[in-house]
């Protein structure tokens, strides 16, 4: 009877199992940051290769000089290099035309604006020909400007001693402040005082080759403006030259 009981009211029932301590989920894994897939190679035909090493020749002959990142490599190698750049000759419309059809002036354009330097931010493609992203200086600082003269110096190769210092003037131009620029350069290059702007005053060139040394005939040209600076460091002829090719001047601004 007790244990009749005792079943009624569950008290012989056997007691399930404890629940198990909660834990949380584990986190998902994190989602990797995105990156563009590499794009291989355009495949150029070799008279494509020929048409861009014409061209090349052609600048080249005219007084620019290929980076130092090209020590090494014969012509034929670097002209191809270009062409299969994924972002050679691109941005005039003409991106699926072959290079072939292209003229010596459009592809003679297309090095020497250099979309590949502008695209992969490498090293210039010429020893003395520049690409400057010259419209974002609006609210540029100190040591943008620094960079900027710095790369000039280079680009030119005639000083020596190339430090750059800059240091911000206030209550100068519409901005309200603007840079003083101070070189230590043999021969010195008088220093510059300019007020800060949203596009870079490329007049100041001409107060840069007012420090070149005696005899030097090359001088700072801006071959273009219009959304980046091309800048190149040329003699008189040399510039003709180049306009031959590229069907304007380097100073037809």
């Amino acid at each position: 009877m007790i244990g009749w009981l005792r079943r009624l009211l569950g008290q012989d029932r056997p007691h399930p199992p404890p629940l198990p301590a909660w834990e949380p989920e584990p986190p998902p894994p994190p989602v990797p940051a995105w990156e563009p897939t590499p794009q291989p190679p355009r495949q150029r035909s070799e008279a494509e290769i020929d048409a861009v090493e014409a061209a090349l020749n052609g600048l080249i002959a005219a007084g620019l000089r290929l980076g130092p990142h090209y020590d090494g490599m014969d012509r034929r190698a670097v002209a191809r290099a270009m062409a299969e750049h994924p972002e050679f000759a691109v941005g005039d419309g003409n991106e699926t035309l072959p290079l072939t059809e292209r003229s010596s002036e459009a592809l003679s354009i297309d090095i020497l604006w250099s979309y590949r330097a502008l695209a992969d931010a490498i090293e210039d493609e010429f020893a003395n020909a520049a690409i400057f992203e010259d419209h974002c200086y609006d609210g540029a600082d100190a040591e943008t400007y620094r960079a900027l003269f710095a790369r000039l110096i280079d680009l030119a190769g005639i000083w020596t001693g190339r430090g750059v210092a800059v240091a911000p003037v206030p209550g100068l131009g519409p901005y309200g402040h603007g840079f003083h620029v101070a070189f230590e350069t043999q021969p010195p290059i008088p220093p510059l005082t300019f007020p800060a702007d949203k596009n870079f005053d490329w007049s100041l060139l001409e107060r840069l080759d007012a420090g070149r040394p005696a005899g030097e005939t090359r001088r700072f040209r801006v071959a273009a403006d219009g959304g980046a600076g091309l800048v190149l460091f040329l003699d008189d002829a040399e510039a003709r030259a180049i306009a031959a090719l590229l069907g304007w001047g380097p100073d037809d601004l």
